[in-house]
């Protein structure tokens, strides 16, 4: 029995140390999964030091003062035979820039078609002046009578002084008119006070009207009501009578009941009998109480009826009384504008302001009508420029000889004028300078009088470009700039001049302008760093290790927890505030010390919470 005991507990000794060693074993190999699953991540330690801060930015040469070669308007519309510059050369003054073929520009062309325009004018006028002289119902007795009697001045005069008394003859009418069109308007405005007035008095003519009408169906309705209601009553009083027959019935099927009951105990009903007699007595009280019940509801049903009909009633004398008081008022109202005295009135004043009116019509008749002053004067001027006609026809056609002789000379003037300004073909520098911009083509036509334009020779370039308003706080004006990838590019000094709002975003950034000295071309993208200022700071991460998300900028450091099976690694988030950068690192201030790991990169994307591993280094 010991030697049975002793070998079952070597077994469950040998067990629990087989199971043990296996539990082992697995949470070694789980653990060393679980290690290579993680992301791998590189840190830092965080530390102290100088950040040297440096602003970039690019931007286009431009010209510091550029000037553009202009062409006289008369060469505008040549055509372009050749250019003998290009974009980027060097010219000096007086260098042949480009050729133009040979011919009129276009304002020189326009000039010289008005010029034959003119002379056709002239000619036409000469022929007016002639084919009037020449026509067969003027002749020269004619002529010279006109002439005797009236000389040209002489009938200007007289014509000039009759206009002028016609213009006062009208201006005195303008007033007069004026009271007339002011005496119609209030006119139409009294008529259209009697419209509205009218429409008023017929407004409340109907309002009785309709009054009445309301009153007789209200009147109507209530006596239907009060129909209604009787007969209800009656039906009430029916269904009542009906219920105290029922009840009558069934008293007396109870006491005949109760009878046959007191018959069947002192022996008077046969006992053979009893039974059935006493089912059919009780089939009749059944029969009567049902009879009795159907009469109460009917009496139920009639009341609701009869009391609804008392409310009908009710409801019918209310809207009969509103009815009634609807009529008295609008009756009331109509009275009030019958005995209303402002359409009589506004007749009264019509008729003042028509006896008025007749008054004024007939001064502006005296002057405007077909035998008034005006008509008078005007047949005078009629008459006058009838018997004058042949001296004053003569003037306007020698008048109009005049006037087309003036134009043309002008137009003459004109030309010359132009032809005078139109050179060689050859367009040259008026300055010495660098050819920047070339505005036309050979084999095209001059659109404009801007044909080139030049940088002239000592006359600096800029550039400019836009930074934040905390950049801009790193900065002077005279600070030296540096070229990115000098190499690439000429010698170039470079100084910022300038620190000036940014007008498409003035509350948040400045905009740089530098002054570009040295072999610099018009329209070269050139980018640049300005600013290098040092500063010591307490914490200071790669620029790897700074996030961003909605909630701002942050790091994400390494926290050590203790297992049972060894140290493990969280990533934890620190928000912080980036207060300077270069290219590497920032200068950072944050809830963190100085002996931090943050990490710099990671194997996979991690978050604020995650496992991860070291590297082995």
């Amino acid at each position: 029995m010991n030697e049975k005991s002793s070998k079952r507990r070597e077994w469950i000794k040998t067990a629990a140390i087989i199971f043990l060693s296996i539990m082992l074993v697995l949470t070694f190999f789980s653990q060393t999964i679980l290690n290579h699953s993680l992301p791998e991540v590189a840190t830092n330690y965080v530390q102290s030091g100088t950040i040297t801060t440096k602003i970039r930015g690019s931007g286009v040469v431009e010209s510091g003062d550029p000037y553009t070669i202009e062409v006289p308007g008369v060469y505008v519309g040549r055509k372009v035979s050749s250019i003998k510059v290009k974009v980027g050369d060097k010219v000096e003054k007086g260098d042949v820039l480009l050729y133009l073929l040979e011919g009129d520009g276009a304002e020189l062309e326009a000039a010289k078609e008005e010029l034959k325009a003119d002379q056709k004018v002239l000619e036409s006028a000469q022929d007016a002046y002639d084919t009037f002289i020449l026509s067969e119902n003027i002749t020269s007795t004619d002529i010279n009578s006109a002439n005797a009697n009236m000389s040209t001045d002489s009938l200007r005069k007289t014509l000039s002084d009759l206009q002028t008394a016609l213009n006062q003859a009208k201006d005195k009418a303008v007033p007069i008119q004026t009271s007339v069109d002011q005496l119609n308007q209030a006119i139409n405005d009294c008529n259209a006070q009697i419209a509205y007035e009218q429409a008023l008095n017929d407004g409340a003519v109907k309002r009785v009207e309709t009054a009445d009408i309301a009153y007789d169906q209200a009147a109507a309705a209530r006596q239907t009501a009060a129909d209604n209601l009787t007969a209800a009553e009656g039906q009430l009083a029916s269904a009542q009578q009906a219920l105290s027959d029922a009840g009558t019935a069934l008293d007396t099927a109870k006491q005949e009941q109760a009878d046959l009951e007191i018959g069947i105990a002192d022996g008077t009903v046969p006992q053979e009998e009893a039974e059935s007699r006493r089912d059919a007595a009780a089939v009749k009280v059944s029969d009567a109480e049902k009879v009795k019940q159907a009469a109460e509801q009917k009496v139920a049903d009639a009341q609701k009826v009869r009391d609804e009909r008392n409310t009908a009633l009710s409801n019918a004398n209310t809207a009969l009384q509103q009815a009634a008081n609807e009529k008295a008022a609008a009756e009331q109202a109509k009275d009030q504008r019958d005995a209303n005295p402002v359409i009589n009135n506004l007749n009264n004043q019509i008729a003042n302001y028509e006896l008025s009116r007749y008054g004024y019509q007939k001064e502006l008749d005296a002057i405007t009508g077909e035998d008034g002053e005006i008509a008078q004067i005007q047949e005078q001027i009629n008459s006058l420029v009838g018997s004058g006609g042949v001296i004053k026809q003569l003037q306007d056609l020698q008048d109009a000889i005049d006037d087309a002789r003036e134009a043309l000379a002008e137009q003459q003037k004109k030309v010359d004028d132009l032809q005078a300004e139109v050179g060689g073909s050859a367009i040259t520098a008026d300055i010495s300078g660098t050819v920047t911009e070339i505005n036309v083509a050979s084999g095209k036509t001059i659109q404009g009088q801007d044909v080139m334009v030049l940088q002239p020779e000592g006359q600096g370039y800029f550039m400019t470009f836009s930074v934040t308003n905390d950049q801009a706080k790193t900065l002077s004006v005279g600070d030296q700039a540096s070229l990115v990838n000098s190499w690439y590019y000429n010698d170039l000094e470079i100084v910022l001049k300038s620190i000036k709002p940014d007008q498409t975003d003035p509350g948040r950034k400045k905009m740089l302008t530098f002054s570009v000295n040295g072999d610099a071309t018009v329209g070269q993208n050139i980018s640049v760093s300005v600013g290098q200022k040092s500063q010591n700071y307490d914490l200071i991460v790669p620029n790897s290790a700074i996030k961003e998300d909605n909630n701002g900028k942050f790091i994400l450091i390494v926290e050590s927890k203790s297992s049972p099976v060894g140290n493990r690694y969280i990533a934890t988030r620190v928000d912080v505030q980036v207060l300077a950068s270069d290219d590497t690192q920032s200068a950072i201030s944050g809830a963190i010390s100085g002996w931090e790991y943050v990490i710099t990169t990671s194997s996979k994307p991690i978050n604020p919470g995650d496992q991860v591993r070291m590297t082995d280094n």
